[in-house]
């Protein structure tokens, strides 16, 4: 009995270390099968962490690039709108140069008497017209508390202030 005996010690160890084999096996397959999972499913929010943050950088690079291109463009016209300024400034003064040359000219007076005429007509129901010639060019008629200035400045702020909207159609 005792041969019988390790036979059948031997036996049931060979069984209880093939069943602890197996269960072991399947313990390492499904601890396996979990890791597979759980990197499986840190790969996938990974993954979609990375397009969720990828989209948020494109929304804010396209919000960026659109900031920039408004301020360039706000620039831009802030450019066009000095460039502008300078041209109509420079008209301004060269038409004001030449409006002091006209003293000079034969025609002046004849332009005086006939801007004496009209401030004569425009004033008279306000009472006796005074005219001032000025040093400067052109002339000022008073009537009562109404006046108008003659000046060759006023006159050729006036005719400049009259082309600004042919200027500003010009630019666009």
């Amino acid at each position: 009995m005792g041969g019988d005996a390790r036979v059948t010690l031997a036996t049931v160890e060979d069984a209880a270390l093939a069943t602890a084999s197996t269960d072991a096996e399947a313990i390492r397959r499904a601890a396996q099968e979990r890791a597979e999972a759980i990197i499986d499913q840190a790969r996938a929010k990974a993954a979609a962490l990375i397009a969720a943050r990828r989209a948020a950088a494109e929304r804010l690079a396209d919000l960026e690039a659109r900031e920039r291109l408004a301020e360039a463009r706000g620039e831009a016209r802030a450019t066009v709108l000095r460039a502008q300024r300078s041209v109509l400034l420079g008209a301004k003064s060269a038409a004001h140069a030449a409006s002091r040359r006209l003293v000079d000219d034969s025609r002046y007076d004849r332009l005086l008497e006939r801007l004496a005429v009209d401030a004569r007509e425009r004033l008279a129901a306000a009472g006796p017209v005074q005219i001032v010639r000025l040093p400067e060019g052109g002339q000022v008629a008073r009537a009562g508390s109404r006046e108008i200035d003659y000046s060759l400045g006023a006159q050729v702020d006036r005719c400049l202030d009259a082309m600004a909207s042919e200027l500003e159609r010009l630019w666009q």
